[in-house]
Parts: structure tokens; sequence; C-alpha cells
């Protein structure tokens, strides 16, 4: 039974504070700045479920005394664009920058590519080789990678294209040893690991998850059925978590990940005779952001 439901479809100038310090990445938020703002809503809903409970007996087992079970309230949000800060209050995750003493590597596979007459591969990055990373070359026939072979790492080769700049290459071998040359007639492709050198942000997602309280602010219109005039309404939510499961569809025929956020409203005593208060809704006398 749902005792509360207001279908928002206008709901604008929605956004996320802090409501204890936290920190995202390099960024230390304090308490009350915004963390999160909603550009592109494509539905929202506010719900609260409301069970009667009821004590029954004597003759007829009727109802004696009835009170109710509310249960808290939530807020669902669809946005259809994901930004950086979205993604780790969606994924609950720990966000952090990559420490700099640690270079970041990333995979990369190249081919199929044939050799060149010196039997090498030009590469569009200088792979990184040591213990724990290691560069793979194999022979590719039938759209299927085949036998593996062996390369060995040169430096200081001009780019075929272009002379002026150098372009890593690995010389390709059969043989382990590296004492006999592969066949140039065949097409080989090569996975390594590379150093990205620019910033990144790193989603930590464990089983003890990030867990921040905020604020929620918003707006939304109202309409007079008698005039026809439009009101501006300030939906707040003093104490909210955003809980919300993981859900990353990704594929050809997947259809485009939308953030979907359930936040849910958490009581809160902000003084006064509003103790316990989950949100409020204050109805303006005037359309405060429409057109002049």
């Amino acid at each position: 039974m749902i005792d509360q439901y207001s279908g928002l479809k206008e709901l604008y100038e929605v956004v996320l504070r802090a409501k204890t310090p936290m920190r995202f990445g390099s960024r230390q938020l304090e308490v009350g700045e915004p963390v999160l703002y909603f550009e592109n809503i494509s539905l929202s809903m506010l719900t609260e479920r409301n069970n009667p409970i009821m004590a029954r007996g004597g003759w007829g087992n009727l109802p004696h005394v009835i009170w109710e079970d509310r249960s808290e309230v939530q807020f669902t949000i669809s946005e259809g664009v994901m930004s950086a800060i979205s993604m780790g209050i969606l994924l609950s995750a720990t966000v952090a920058t990559p420490e700099e003493k640690e270079p970041f590597l990333i995979s990369k596979r190249e081919g199929p590519m044939k050799i060149n007459d010196q039997h090498r591969l030009f590469l569009t990055q200088t792979p990184v080789i040591n213990i724990d990373h290691k560069a793979f070359i194999f022979d590719y026939e039938r759209s299927v990678a085949q036998k593996k072979v062996y390369g060995k790492l040169i430096h200081g080769i001009p780019d075929p294209f272009d002379e002026t700049k150098e372009r890593p290459c690995i010389e390709v071998y059969e043989d382990k040893d590296l004492q006999h040359l592969a066949d140039t007639s065949k097409q080989y492709i090569v996975d390594y690991f590379y150093e990205y050198k620019d910033d990144a942000l790193l989603y930590t997602v464990q089983k003890e998850r990030f867990n921040g309280l905020f604020t929620l602010e918003g707006k939304f219109y109202s309409k007079d059925e008698n005039e026809g005039f439009n009101y501006t309404n300030i939906i707040y939510m003093p104490k909210v978590r955003v809980v919300s499961d993981i859900s990353l569809r990704l594929g050809e025929r997947a259809d485009p990940t939308v953030s979907v956020f359930n936040i849910i409203g958490l009581p809160e005593n902000v003084g006064g005779n509003k103790k316990n208060l989950i949100f409020e809704i204050t109805r303006l006398n005037s359309d405060e952001d429409g057109e002049i």
C-alpha cells in the first residue's frame, strides 16, 4: 500500500551536499559542500510505504487498535549521464588517485600485422617489461592466436612514417633463445602493458563500502488548478544515504547504462519542533525560476 507517491517530472537543480567531511580522490570535501549536481534527470520518484497493523480479538475477531508501520522514505533518481563522482557514489566505491611512485599500467593488444624485412613489429606504445609484466607475441592465422613466438625490444628506431620521431619496436624470433628470426609471411599479435602518464581515478569496491551521509536539495513545479500558475517547490532531506545496486550492462546490444540512485531519507533532529524530520517540501507563492 503506497501512502505517498509523487511523480516529480519537472525536478531540477538537485544537489547532494556532504553532511560529514569526506574525500573523493584528491578532493577534500567540507560539510555543506556540494558533492554532486544532477543535470540530466530522466525520472524521479518519492515513495513511503505504509503498512497498517491491527490488534484483533473478541467476537468476530474485529480490530480494536490500529497503528501504522511506516517504512523509510525512498527517493529514486534516474540520470542519463554518469560523471566521475556520480560513478563513485553509485558504486559505493572508495575513490582515490594512483600514487605517483607507482606507475599505472594499461594492457594493450596490437595486430594482427606483418613484420617488416628486418623482422620487426612497430608498436604505438612503449612496452613495460619486468618480472610482473611481460610482452607476449603469437602468430595469427584463421582469426585465432596460434603458436607463441618471442621478441626483443629495440629502442631508438625511426618511425617508418616519420623519420624525425622514434617509435618502439620488437624484433620477432621463432625460439626463446632468440636465434632464429620469425617468418615474414605470417601475421602476428602483441599483448603487452604500457605506462599511462596522465591523471586517473581509482575506484575501489570492497566488502566494506563507502557509506557517506549527505543532504539533498531539489526543486520542482506545481500548478494551480484554477488559474494555471506555476509555483516553485523546494524539497529538502536533511540526512540521506545512497543505496544502489551495481548493475553495469555492457555489450553491443545492451541498452545505455542509466545511473539509478536509490536515496534513503533518515530521521534528523534539526531543532525546534522538527524532531525526526525526514524531508520537507516548501511551496513558494511564485515561480522563482520561470522566464521574466
